[in-house]
């Protein structure tokens, strides 16, 4: 599937977002101390659910910076 710009962008903060916990995590899931899989070998509904995450981190960004007047 093709992504747009906007998609692609929130796909970074998605995938930064995985290796950012992975890394914290020692690349082992918190839950069940499993050896965590790189970002390109995850299951379609993994990538999907960070980026649901990402899009609303980015949601939630921007809403704090209209509130603040700075958007």
């Amino acid at each position: 599937m093709e992504l747009t710009k906007e998609q692609e962008l929130t796909m970074d903060i998605a995938r930064a977002g995985y290796e950012a916990y992975a890394a914290y995590t020692g690349n082992k899931s918190v839950i069940t101390g499993d050896d965590l899989p790189k970002w390109n070998d995850l299951p379609g509904g993994v990538v999907n659910a960070w980026f649901c995450a990402a899009e609303c981190m980015i949601r939630a960004h921007a809403n704090i910076l209209k509130k603040e007047n700075r958007l």
